[in-house]
């Protein structure tokens, strides 16, 4: 019985996501596209910064019905105060810190020393309101 408890409990541990690593705040922005300041989300494959997050927040806007939220501080080291970028081909983001290096599509690593994607917060279009919340 105690080995088996043993083993439950390597593996509870040895098994845990990553987002328990991850800071966590409250996210729970709207945003209007018909809003000026918010003019690049008119455009499908653009994106703007946001304040909020752990180091703020990427929104991209991936087809005329879906957008992807992800929060800036990079994954591999969320504490630290280096925050991703989309790179000039608005395919990649990188993190200056690390070089790791993600898929902008899905927040997914291509290379670096990151092994887990961009902590993604939930959107909700609704009109021309977006909602961004965890």
């Amino acid at each position: 019985m105690k080995k088996i408890f043993l083993v439950l409990i390597i593996l509870y541990f040895g098994c845990r996501d990553f987002e328990d690593n991850f800071p966590q705040v409250d996210v729970n922005i709207n945003l209007y596209l018909d809003n000026p300041s918010n003019i690049n989300l008119q455009a499908i494959g653009n994106y703007i910064y946001l304040n909020g997050g752990v180091g703020g927040i990427l929104v991209y806007r991936k087809s005329l019905d879906e957008f992807i939220a992800y929060d800036r501080a990079s994954p591999y080291n969320p504490t630290y105060d280096c925050r991703v970028e989309v790179q000039d081909d608005m395919i990649h983001i990188k993190d200056p810190c690390s070089e790791s290096e993600y898929l902008i599509i899905d927040g997914s690593v291509l290379q670096g020393p990151a092994n887990q994607a961009l902590k993604r917060y939930t959107t909700i279009l609704n009109g021309s309101q977006l909602s961004i919340f965890n």
